[in-house]
């Protein structure tokens, strides 16, 4: 691949990681796809192989992006309070909420995934928080893998229920817990 295709890529894949973040990928073939982020399943194909290599390439991409905003928002914090709460105001912003439900989708699909398309990807969204925060935190696996959870639950029940209140009380207890 030449650095001009390279480029392509990297562009199609911020297309198809916005595109997912709204529509999900489960039930979207190549053409539709194609047509939303102005290319061609040729294309696509050209630069993923296979649909099923194109739905890993975008959820390894989210979780990069993911990653690098992990470790700008909590790169400047000073106490684990700090990190924690600088972490739930970028999840729990509404501005996000179309990518965390595609993070919600994605790991939900990778429980019952063995060999296909989001086989790994809830191991591997654990595997690369878990030793970030637990150096934000300043704290052990077993501190982290709580917070990690926690964080993950209260976002669930925001998505769901929609009671920003009620659960931004929850976060608060949290805090004061860990």
């Amino acid at each position: 691949m030449t650095q001009q295709d390279d480029g392509r890529r990297g562009e199609l894949l911020a297309k198809l990681l916005d595109y997912s973040a709204t529509h999900g990928l489960s039930e979207v073939s190549l053409r539709p796809l194609a047509a939303a982020v102005g290319s061609s399943p040729r294309m696509l194909l050209y630069f993923f192989g296979s649909k099923e290599e194109l739905v890993r390439e975008v959820h390894r991409h989210a979780r990069d992006v993911q990653l690098r905003l992990l470790a700008d928002t909590i790169g400047d914090c000073a106490d684990r309070a700090e990190v924690l709460r600088a972490l739930w105001r970028w999840l729990s912003d509404p501005a996000h909420h179309n990518i965390i439900r595609f993070f919600f989708e994605s790991y939900a699909r990778s429980l019952h995934s063995r060999g296909g398309a989001w086989d790994g990807f809830g191991e591997a969204s654990v595997r690369e928080w878990l030793p970030r925060l637990r150096q934000a935190l300043g704290g052990s696996d077993t501190e982290a893998t709580l917070a990690l959870a926690a964080l993950r639950g209260l976002l669930l029940d925001l998505l769901a229920t929609g009671d920003t209140d009620r659960v931004e009380a929850a976060f608060e207890d949290l805090l004061r817990a860990l």
